[in-house]
C-alpha cells in the first residue's frame, strides 16, 4: 500500500465497522462536537411472525428525572468480526438476559441471512441491509445491516427461548426516537438499547463504490461509510455511555455529537424487555 502524506490521513474513513478496504484506517482518535441534525419523530413497524414486536408511542413523554445512570452489560469486542458490530452488539444485548450466543452464530445458526455483494455485467448486486447482513462479518470487506435485520434475528432467536424458559420477551423498534427519550424511557429503568451511529462518532459519508443494486427491488442502495452499531448503557449530564465493540466497555461520547451521528443513521434503535407474567 502506498504511503500517504500525514495531512491526508485525517480524512481517510472506514467503510463499515472496522472495514479496512479502500486504504482506510481505524479512526479511534479524538472526537469533535457538532450541531444536532434536525430529525423527525417517526416509527417503523416490522412485521415478522415471532415474539412480540412493538413500536414506540409517537407522543414524547418524560417519565424519569435521574441525572445519571450506568447499566452493567456484558462486553464483547468485535476483534474477530471486523465488520460485524451489529451482530456483536446483539450478542451483548442477549448476554444481558443470560443468553450465550456468539456474533457469528447469529448467521451460522440461521437467525439472520448474510448476502455477499457480487458483480455481474459490470454492476454490483447485493441485499437489503434492513433485511439481511450484507457481506461477511468476519472479513474487512463486509458491510453490515440495519435495525430491521436485527429485529428479525432477535425475534427468531428469542421465540424458541420463550418455549424453553416459559418467559416472554418484547422487542421494541425505537426508530425515530430521540436519544434523551430513550434514556428516560429505557436506560433509566436498566434496559440497554442497541443503536446505530458511526465509528468513533466520526461523520458518515457515501461513495459510489460502496453502493449496489438490491436484487429484489432493482433500486440502488448507498451504504453509509463509518456506519457503526453500539449498545447504549448509560448517561450523565455531558455524555452518553456505550459498550462500543470497537473500543471498550462504558465508552463515553459527548451527547450532542452522539445525537448527530445517530441522526445521520436514521435514528435506528432497538430495545428488548423481559415481560413479567
Amino acid at each position: 500500500m502506498k504511503k500517504f502524506l500525514l495531512s491526508l490521513l485525517s480524512v481517510i474513513m472506514l467503510t463499515a465497522c472496522g472495514n479496512k478496504n479502500e486504504n482506510s484506517v481505524n479512526p479511534l482518535g479524538s472526537v469533535e462536537i457538532g450541531n444536532i441534525l434536525p430529525t423527525t419523530e417517526t416509527t417503523v413497524s416490522i412485521s415478522e411472525t415471532a415474539t412480540q414486536t412493538t413500536t414506540r408511542p409517537a407522543e414524547k413523554k418524560k417519565i424519569n428525572t435521574k441525572s445519571e445512570m450506568l447499566i452493567d452489560v456484558p462486553y464483547y469486542s468485535q476483534h474477530d468480526y471486523p465488520t460485524g458490530c451489529e451482530l456483536v452488539s446483539t450478542s451483548m444485548l442477549l448476554a444481558n438476559f443470560g443468553f450465550d450466543i456468539k456474533a457469528g452464530e447469529l448467521i451460522e445458526k440461521g437467525y439472520l441471512n448474510a448476502v455477499d455483494v457480487t458483480e455481474k455485467d459490470g454492476k454490483k448486486y447485493g441485499g437489503d441491509p434492513d433485511k439481511v447482513f450484507v457481506g461477511n462479518p468476519a472479513k474487512n470487506t463486509g458491510y453490515g445491516c440495519h435495525s430491521g435485520a436485527i429485529i428479525y434475528a432477535l425475534n427468531k432467536y428469542l421465540k424458541p427461548q420463550e418455549y424453553k424458559l416459559d418467559k416472554k420477551y418484547e422487542i421494541t423498534d425505537l426508530k425515530g426516537m430521540e436519544l434523551d427519550e430513550i434514556c428516560d424511557e429505557y436506560i433509566s429503568r436498566g434496559i440497554p438499547v442497541i443503536m446505530w451511529a458511526s465509528i468513533n462518532m466520526k461523520p458518515t459519508f457515501q461513495k459510489l463504490i460502496n453502493s449496489w443494486i438490491v436484487e429484489k427491488t432493482g433500486k440502488r442502495y448507498f451504504w453509509k461509510s463509518n456506519e457503526h452499531c453500539l449498545v447504549l448503557v448509560g448517561y450523565d449530564e455531558e455524555n452518553y455511555y456505550f459498550n462500543d465493540p470497537l473500543v471498550k466497555k462504558n465508552t463515553p461520547y459527548m451527547k450532542r455529537l452522539a445525537e448527530r451521528r445517530y441522526g445521520e443513521m436514521g435514528m435506528q434503535a432497538i430495545a428488548v424487555e423481559e415481560i413479567t407474567q
